[in-house]
């Protein structure tokens, strides 16, 4: 699904008026759309506010109110927000207006608060995507009385107070229960803290073809939807070759569980063989957990993490390996480090890079330049700003942009997880919509890379398989809050549902 930036947005409708659809009867078409789905889901007997700004936004919230009044709906105020519309088109629909009580908040402020405090649903049409900075206090005490009122609060292309493309949001920004995208989704409603203000977000089509979409610039991101998750088809005639071979190396005494939830995450997601290397330390907790991998237990040194001497029988092993995954719960010591300095450019396969092999390779950076090309690096925002040597607010301020940068710099993708994951390529960025708090617990990032690892042996590129591996760990992430709740439930409960989930894309 296409996410747009403002600038992409306003290309966009520049170029659908320039192939006939006047800016009129696209902003008529959007109050319509925005009407249709209010009324399918509220009573129309509900008292509605309609807040109108002075731009195009409140043009759209003018055909609401006049959309809404031909559906039944009789309790309709509109409230002028910063005095009669500027807009060309906005004060055409104004003047259509049909009946629709008007208040102004500037010059009536008692009768207006009073309509925003007893009205059953409030409609946002203050401020478009061209917002930036802070509302001017009067407006900001607007906004607050319609957080702190009773109503169900729909925001029309984006809550007030947000910033489309930067997805920052005001002091006192509307919080909606639900977002009316016109025509695209964009920045803000996915990413945070934005996305906390805009509740569920509806996409709505307002006439705009496929073709005016051609010729823009696409320095955006994509999202999936359900629709367009497409697991690799299974013919008859197939064996476990057929679906690759995941070594995974992971794990130690003290971390057992990483190598458990990793090698696991790749047998659940489909992969035709999991080897799990791991320190013979650890051998009495992995070995009672796992069943299907072929387990390979090493030398390891006292504290429980690999030696040295593994690293012989690991590149024995890489060469027959589809895909190589390392780092989960690895540690980071003497041995490990070596390990990765030595491994990886010995490997020729796709490389999933994880958790402690993150940290490892961010001592020495320098050595991704060579490999790059073959990895697939999923960090936390610790682990990523310990990559780029900056803080973590730096990171979570500008995550969208520091993974693309990383992913060119290095020619790899990059996974960079929290609400909101990032996929970054050299070429493109994914951004996830599904997941929750619950998933926020040591052992889902082990599971993840477990995933991505299983889906890239069965044949996906790195890129595909780190965006379905992410939009598919989220959504197995949703099934479990809802059977487990978000504070009951764990990676194990997650990987026990991840089947049927898979089930529902076969």
């Amino acid at each position: 699904m296409r996410v747009v930036t403002s600038s992409q947005m306003k290309q966009i409708e520049q170029n659908a008026a320039a192939g006939g659809l006047s800016y009129l009867t696209m902003m008529e078409n959007a109050g319509a759309a925005c009407a249709d789905a209010i009324a399918q889901a509220v009573d129309p007997a509900c008292s509605v506010v309609i807040l109108c700004g002075k731009g195009k936004n409140g043009g759209d919230g003018f055909v609401i109110a006049r959309r809404l009044r031909r559906k039944g709906f009789q309790k309709i105020h509109v409230l002028l927000t910063n005095g009669l519309p500027q807009a060309d088109d906005a004060a055409v629909m104004f003047e259509k207006l049909d009946g629709a009580a008007v208040l102004d908040w500037q010059e009536q402020k008692d009768a207006a608060g009073q309509a925003v405090t007893a009205a059953d649903v409030i409609v946002d049409a203050v401020f478009g995507f061209g917002f930036h900075g802070e509302a001017d206090e009067p407006t900001a005490e607007l906004f607050r009385a319609v957080n702190e009122s009773r109503a169900t609060v729909f925001a029309v292309d984006v809550p007030s107070g947000v910033e489309c493309d930067t997805a920052n949001a005001c002091r006192d920004a509307i919080m909606a229960d639900v977002t009316l995208a016109i025509s695209f989704c964009k920045p803000g409603h996915l990413l945070y803290p934005a996305a906390e203000h805009c509740g569920k977000v509806i996409a709505l089509p307002i006439g705009i073809q496929e073709e005016s979409c051609d010729g823009v610039d696409d320095a955006g991101f994509f999202t999936l939807s359900d629709e367009e998750v497409q697991l690799s088809k299974r013919r008859r005639d197939t064996n476990k070759g057929t679906f690759g071979k995941v070594l995974s190396v992971c794990g130690s005494r003290r971390y057992a569980g990483a190598a458990v939830l990793a090698a696991n995450g790749a047998v659940r997601i489909g992969a035709g063989l999991v080897t799990a290397a791991f320190p013979d330390a650890a051998y009495p907790a992995v070995a009672a957990k796992l069943t299907e991998p072929v387990l390979l237990p090493l030398p390891c040194c006292t504290d429980g993490f690999f030696s040295r001497a593994a690293i012989d029988p690991l590149q024995k092993e890489a060469k027959t390996a589809s895909v190589l995954l390392i780092g989960c719960g690895l540690g980071q010591t003497m041995g490990t480090a070596s390990l990765i300095s030595e491994l990886l450019p010995e490997t020729d396969g796709p490389i999933v890079l994880d958790a402690d092999g993150i940290n490892l390779i961010s001592r020495n950076i320098h050595e991704l330049e060579s490999i790059g090309s073959r990895t697939v690096l999923t960090p936390h925002p610790g682990e990523f700003a310990r990559l780029l040597g900056v803080s973590i607010p730096e990171v979570q301020a500008n995550r969208l942009a520091l993974a693309k940068q990383f992913a060119q710099k290095y020619n790899t993708v990059l996974v960079l997880k929290g609400a909101a994951t990032v996929v970054a390529s050299p070429e493109r960025v994914y951004v996830n919509r599904t997941g929750n708090p619950g998933m926020a617990r040591g052992g889902s990032g082990d599971l993840l890379a477990g995933m991505i690892a299983g889906l890239i042996a069965q044949g996906l590129s790195r890129f595909d398989a780190a965006v379905t591996g992410v939009f598919l760990h989220g959504t197995v992430g949703d099934r479990a809050a809802r059977k487990y709740s978000i504070h009951g439930m764990t990676p194990s409960s997650m990987i026990s549902l991840l089947p049927k989930v898979l089930s529902d894309f076969e």
